[in-house]
């Protein structure tokens, strides 16, 4: 039950982390937002725990405007640059197109993927947070209540 950021200081960071990759690409490319990634995302717990109040942040933007030709240039741009940020790289796909790292010192979850249409998708994904920054407090029950 230890404090984290806030959801408002997560969809800042998310922006942040995909802003700032994003401004390193050439040629540059226009944000169209995945509106799957919109929304907010309830934690799940271990097996057998449920869910709590926990949720993550995650926002998605394809890439559009690059060239069919540079594509794997871009992608090849974006592994350089979140390794000159420090970030981890956990995968990269064969062809380089579909990269899975984590950014530090917060350990966000970054993704790059080749998606239908020769379209680049950018991603980054919270870890568990409570919406406020902490959990919130049990409701006592009402006098009356069982």
């Amino acid at each position: 039950m230890e404090p984290t950021i806030t959801k408002d200081e997560a969809l800042a960071r998310v922006e942040e982390l995909i802003n700032d990759t994003v401004a390193n690409i050439d040629p540059k490319p226009r944000l169209d937002v995945d509106p799957t990634t919109l929304k907010l995302y309830p934690c799940i717990r271990p097996p057998g725990q449920g869910l709590d109040d926990r949720i993550y942040i995650a926002r998605a933007y394809y890439l559009r405007g690059i060239p069919k030709d540079k594509i794997a240039e871009v992608a090849q741009q974006v592994r350089v640059y979140w390794e000159q940020q420090g970030h981890v790289i956990e995968g990269v796909s064969k062809n380089g197109l579909n990269i899975a790292a984590r950014s530090r010192p917060d350990d966000f979850i970054l993704s790059l993927s080749w998606t239908a249409g020769d379209v680049l998708m950018i991603g980054a994904t919270s870890h568990c947070i409570w919406p406020n920054g902490t959990p919130e407090p049990s409701r006592s029950p009402d006098p009356g209540e069982p």
